[in-house]
């Protein structure tokens, strides 16, 4: 029944995801304190890496997360399609990590990476039939993947690049109580495994940048410092849901005409400003690298990806005809082809100028 409340605290999760970035209001959004830079709009000159979608075995790999633009963690099934894999895919043939039946509808989530270990959480069906969640690691060089532990509690999943956070010599994560009371247990593990520390807290938070915690109920976003238990109230209005990480917010209003409008801010309320042209916002990571808004916009028949520059208000424009996107990180990545994926790119974003 563990397994039971973990899809249904990940179906909550994704449900108020959902809900903070498109929920529907008749409200108009506040101006922005600040106007736009007026920076403009450039074209970065970095190539991307690229690579088939197609394995050599004809399998199509799906990547779920970067540790550089040339080193992907992702998924495959299996040649004879019994299996789902999860592969470490560089230079080279790529080196399976985990490998579980299909009827076992595995899941990886959370994949970070931290001093040269990959660490995720495995999600399956056991063979009593429950589902199960597993915290692992494996060294990124080379040797065995290992389980660190299943007492992961209704462990919760954002699609964020926090839902682990490797700090402190653990990996941390957040679950849902028991008896679905509005608190949050927050969770860790050694990064050798052996007992979880658990410890329960007021409100509904997820993971951003250590040692913070954001709230993830509807309305102003609430920043919590695990370290020295401080509260932060982010300045917004009832019109607007709102993003955050330490440094910077996300602030978006949908309008009654349907259309999205963007403001980004320090977690102060200061430096507000509003992001130019009809855009898309990517995920619920806001400010990655503490320097960058990803967004998505639509030219002619094609979708664009563009990064916004926090710091000078430029809009640099990545690539144009993008599929699926995803970033974490430092690292934006995204498929081209259709209707299938036929290649992956990722781009760097630490070596944007």
């Amino acid at each position: 029944m563990r397994r039971a409340r973990s899809l249904i605290a990940l179906g909550a999760a994704l449900a108020v995801g959902g809900w903070l970035l498109f929920s529907p209001t008749s409200h108009e959004a506040p101006p922005p304190a600040v106007a736009p830079s007026g920076a403009g709009t450039v074209t970065a000159t970095l190539q991307p890496g690229v690579v088939p979608a197609r394995l050599a075995d004809g399998a199509i790999y799906t990547p779920l997360f970067y540790l550089d633009a040339g080193t992907s963690v992702g998924t495959a099934p299996s040649p004879d399609g019994r299996t789902e894999r999860l592969l470490l895919r560089g230079a080279g043939a790529p080196r399976e990590l985990r490998s579980l039946p299909k009827e076992r509808f595995p899941q990886w989530l959370g994949l970070t990476a931290a001093d040269g270990v990959l660490y995720w959480a495995e999600s399956a069906a056991t063979a009593a039939g429950p589902y199960e969640t597993r915290v692992w690691r494996a060294p990124v060089a080379g040797g065995p993947a290992v389980a660190l532990t299943a007492d992961t509690g209704a462990i919760v999943f954002f699609d964020s690049q926090h839902d682990l956070v490797v700090a402190e010599d653990r990996v941390h994560w957040v679950a849902a109580t028991p008896d679905d009371a509005p608190k949050t247990e927050v969770r860790s593990v050694a990064l050798t495994g052996g007992a979880v520390s658990t410890e329960v807290i007021e409100g509904r938070f997820r993971w951003t940048s250590w040692p913070w915690l954001v709230s993830v109920e509807p309305g102003a976003a609430v920043l919590l410092n695990r370290t020295d238990g401080q509260r932060r109230q982010v300045p917004a209005t009832a019109a607007e849901q709102v993003l955050c990480t330490p440094e910077w917010c996300r602030a978006i209003v949908e309008t009654a005409g349907g259309r999205n409008l963007i403001d980004v801010m320090h977690a102060d309320g200061s430096g507000r400003r509003r992001i130019p042209a009809d855009l898309n916002t990517i995920g619920v990571d806001t400010g990655l690298l503490d320097r960058f808004e990803l967004l998505t916009g639509v030219l002619g028949e094609s979708l664009r990806l563009l990064a916004y520059d926090l710091p000078t208000g430029r809009t640099i424009v990545l690539a144009g005809d993008v599929g699926v996107v995803t970033a974490r990180g430092g690292i934006v990545w995204w498929s081209t082809g259709s209707p299938d994926p036929d290649k992956w790119h990722a781009l760097d974003l630490r070596q944007l100028a």
